[in-house]
């Protein structure tokens, strides 16, 4: 049978995220409109924070505590000594936490850095030129490690949907994830409420940092 794993803000929060970093490329590479890049930059920036919020009040799978594992416990996944688990399992967990933290990296040197022309992230007057130069360099050169680390997530999907038979893409969209003991199990709904307040919490601390800056 299946059972329910991905609360609904998480997946609008994995989904609205593959859009505005998908967003943020096109704004740039075809449309060269820095404007829009930085206002998916900002979006992005939004959901990270969320995420973050929620990796602490949100549900069971949702929460950091229930698939960040110690390197131990990775390796011994790795030699197949450890069972599948309902949410992430270990390797999965890492692929989350290191695509968390370079999109984070990204959204916070994108408010530091500027073209060197006419665009100015928001919070380059608060820094030296210097700062802002390497913060640009490093805005450009961490987004080849992004994109590195999304053809991963992308090939691991696949060895996932057509080895393991596992439909990891209807998992995110509906919630629901097909397990082995034929017993169906429903985990407490996340509350819509609590959802709301933390994204709205995270949108609040983004314009409150991008406002410093003017």
């Amino acid at each position: 049978m299946k059972t329910f794993i991905w609360d609904l803000p998480l997946r609008l929060f994995h989904w609205g995220l593959v859009v505005l970093v998908s967003y943020a490329w096109i704004s740039v590479e075809i449309l060269e409109n820095l404007d829009h890049h930085f206002y998916s930059g900002y979006g992005i920036l939004a959901l990270l924070i969320f995420r973050v919020i929620w990796g602490f009040v949100g549900p069971e799978h949702a929460r950091f505590k229930s698939f960040i594992k110690s390197p131990s416990h990775l390796v011994k996944y790795l030699r197949g000594n450890t069972p599948e688990s309902g949410g992430h399992n270990p390797l999965g967990a890492f692929s989350v936490i290191a695509m968390l933290l370079v999109l984070l990296a990204q959204a916070v040197s994108g408010l530091f850095s500027d073209d060197e022309y006419y665009y100015f992230g928001p919070l380059t007057s608060l820094v030296s030129s210097e700062t802002v130069g390497m913060m640009s360099n490093f805005h450009h050169l961490n987004s080849n490690i992004i994109w590195t680390l999304i053809a991963i997530h992308l090939l691991a999907i696949i060895f996932y949907e057509l080895v393991k038979k596992q439909r990891l893409i209807m998992a995110m969209i509906t919630g629901y994830k097909w397990d082995e003991t034929n017993r169906f199990k429903k985990i407490v709904n996340s509350k819509i409420g609590r959802a709301l307040v933390a994204m709205a919490v995270a949108t609040a601390m983004v314009y409150g940092i991008v406002s410093l800056g003017n």
